[in-house]
């Protein structure tokens, strides 16, 4: 039996999961380093990965309710619990839109912000280490693979 926090292993080439479980492995390295540099910035704040994301596509300027529900891919009720618990870490603000008085606003706060920046900064680590590792044309292609099929 496997456990689950075990990590998969791709068994051979002709394994026809074994692209499945290398993007998963690539995933979790990702994820992993990506919390070893946020981790420390977020301890004791409740915070999972799903509110980091949700924080790191929030516009400094802010954007309503409903286009960064749709932005992040979530419902406006989902979003909304969300918000709520980054607004009582003290990392975003929600106001009203001067311009629309219905549309609520999401914005980091200063402290978003700056955590918006250590995760930006941790994520630029991970790149050039990788980079690094299989080299800047390797990693060039990689990026331009990715950016393709993520359309």
């Amino acid at each position: 039996m496997t456990s689950v926090n075990q990590q998969p292993q791709p068994h051979g080439d002709d394994d026809p999961l074994r692209f499945a479980v290398l993007m998963d492995l690539a995933w979790r390295a990702f994820r992993r380093r990506l919390d070893e540099g946020v981790t420390p910035r977020v301890a004791g704040l409740g915070l999972r990965p799903s509110h980091l994301r949700l924080l790191s596509l929030t516009p400094t300027d802010g954007m309503g309710v409903t286009d960064l529900a749709a932005r992040v891919g979530m419902t406006k009720q989902a979003l909304g619990e969300f918000v709520t618990t980054l607004q009582a870490a003290g990392l975003v603000e929600v106001t009203v839109d001067q311009r629309d008085r219905r549309v609520r606003l999401v914005r980091p706060t200063r402290s978003g912000q700056e955590l918006q920046q250590v995760v930006e900064s941790a994520i630029a680590g991970i790149e050039r280490q990788w980079a690094s590792q299989v080299g800047p044309k390797r990693w060039a292609t990689f990026r331009e693979v990715l950016t393709e099929i993520g359309r």
